[in-house]
């Protein structure tokens, strides 16, 4: 009987469909592109590809990757072509012996995927943000690397298996899913200064990588175009995985399996990799979440999977005095209009459309 049913079982699995691997790779030179955030049909994110640029996933599926444009997967294949995106910095002229501090204003998108027992939520944000970013060393100011929120819309729809699905238009509790300050900008070296590129590098395409304790830490890929560095700060622990302490002060346990940033710069002629450079920064974390907080906002009983993605794209330079710019931190600035910005990637049709019903909402 025993051997009955366990041969059962096993039929039971190999009649499961198993999509095959997609390999996501640059369209123009077929290099493989790792980290590249898929979303499934309801625009929830869903992977993340390997360090193969390989996924699987329930189609359609749509990837997004920085540097390319969002491409969308309906039937099996075995290669995913992404075509490089088109990005332009408009000229400034500065006296940087006088303003030497950078204000950067950014459009943020957030997209967040939760999933627990019988609950699955999709959380979407829009900020706009500004940074305080010294260009050089400065005596008695630091600046600041973490976004600062000027104004906010989000939508978040909830799915049960016991109820119709839900859209909420700025959802209370949203701040507290957020995982905003993910969105800070690379900080300089003690010198003042930035990363620069090597020699060896600039002017030609080629990718290059940095090695961690346990995997790549840096990854470098430079093009006429673009230069985009892939960060992995997770390469340098044994188990890939990070549990911050900070998160227990709100009763939360987070279990961090992947996070990666990945910023794009125009090619600098001096190699140094600036912030007026950037042309855009993204996110992707995966997480597992427990506590009594999750529990209560989310009405879920069990671990909560947590995936969530950043788009950060800048829409306006200022270059300040460190007095201008100490006056700018303690005035409470008034919230801009949102700009979406032309190199912005389109969104996906799902959350278009949860869009358009939280819009009806407000």
């Amino acid at each position: 009987m025993e051997k009955i049913l366990l041969l059962s079982a096993l039929l039971c699995v190999l009649s499961v469909p198993c999509r095959a691997r997609t390999v996501v790779v640059d369209a123009v030179d077929a290099t493989p592109l790792p980290a590249a955030s898929v979303f499934d049909a309801t625009g929830r994110m869903v992977a993340l590809t390997d360090a193969d640029g390989a996924f699987s996933a329930a189609l359609p599926a749509t990837v997004r990757c920085m540097g390319y444009e969002p491409a969308t997967l309906a039937v099996d294949a075995d290669t995913l072509l992404m075509s490089p995106a088109s990005y332009e910095l408009q000229g400034m002229t500065v006296n940087l012996a006088e303003r030497d501090v950078l204000r950067l204003v950014c459009y943020v998108r957030e997209f967040m995927g939760m999933a627990a027992d019988s609950t699955t939520s999709v959380l979407y944000a829009e900020y706009m943000v500004d940074y305080i970013l010294p260009v050089r060393k400065l005596k008695k100011f630091k600046g600041r690397f973490s976004p600062r929120v000027l104004a906010k819309r989000s939508v978040m729809r909830m799915s049960r298996t016991d109820a119709a699905d839900s859209i909420a238009a700025d959802p209370e509790g949203a701040n507290e899913l957020s995982w905003l300050q993910l969105a800070s900008m690379p900080a300089p070296s003690p010198d003042g200064t930035y990363e620069m590129l090597p020699d060896s590098v600039r002017g030609r395409a080629c990718n290059y990588s940095v090695p961690g304790k346990y995997g790549m830490l840096r990854e470098y890929r430079v093009t006429p175009a673009l230069v985009t560095v892939n960060v992995d700060p997770l390469a340098d622990s044994k188990e890939h995985r990070m549990s911050p302490w900070f998160f227990k002060l709100f009763g939360l346990t987070i279990d961090i399996s992947e996070l990666t940033s990945s910023t794009g710069y125009v090619p600098p002629e001096s190699g140094e990799l600036r912030p007026e450079d950037m042309v855009m920064r993204t996110f992707s974390m995966e997480a597992l979440a427990r506590g009594k907080l999750l529990k209560k906002l989310l009405g879920c009983k069990s671990d909560m999977k947590m995936k969530a993605f950043f788009e950060i794209y800048p829409v306006d330079r200022e270059y300040l005095t460190a007095t201008e710019a100490r006056a700018a931190e303690k005035e409470k600035p008034a919230a801009p209009a949102f700009e979406v910005p032309d190199n912005a990637a389109p969104l996906d049709e799902a959350t278009l459309n949860m869009i358009e019903a939280a819009r009806k909402l407000r």
